[in-house]
């Protein structure tokens, strides 16, 4: 079990409202692997944005205004 500080749980959330709904519990199981992963109860928000970002990496395709 991963537990998150409000602010940490705000970018979490934030996150997966970018995500296509068919694609959020596999976003959400990628970001609980890779806390789970870091070995540690606790988390910094670095720590979650890192992996938030990570997680999200070929789930959400951003086109660049040119």
């Amino acid at each position: 079990m991963v537990s998150l500080s409000d602010s940490q749980l705000r970018t979490l959330m934030t996150a997966a409202a970018d995500m296509p709904p068919e694609k959020r519990s596999m976003f959400l199981e990628r970001v609980g692997a890779m806390l789970a992963l870091r070995g540690r109860g606790h988390f910094n928000d670095a720590d979650v944005a890192d992996v938030v970002a990570l997680a999200s990496c070929g789930l959400v395709h951003r086109v660049d205004a040119a």
